[in-house]
């Protein structure tokens, strides 16, 4: 499970171990269109790690999950779009 912090156009989103990066995206009425390429790095202090595509893939899916039953929702635009 990740921590979700919503700002104006970005979502932060921290793991377990503290490591956090910017889900840049758009606001829309229900919730959050994000930009799934805006995952690319963990942040930590003076850390940077990269995520790996898997990584990213799992990300998306369990923050998906996460909010498939809030009124508020986070979904990814298709890349392209």
């Amino acid at each position: 499970m990740y921590i979700l912090t919503g700002h104006n156009n970005h979502i932060t989103v921290e793991n377990q171990l503290g490591q956090h990066f910017q889900l840049n995206g758009e606001l829309v009425r229900g919730g959050f269109i994000a930009d799934p390429t805006s995952i690319q790095n963990w942040h930590k202090a003076d850390e940077i790690t990269p995520i790996s595509q898997l990584e990213k893939d799992e990300i998306m899916t369990q923050i998906m999950q996460q909010t498939i039953h809030n009124s508020f929702k986070i979904l990814f635009a298709e890349p392209g779009i």
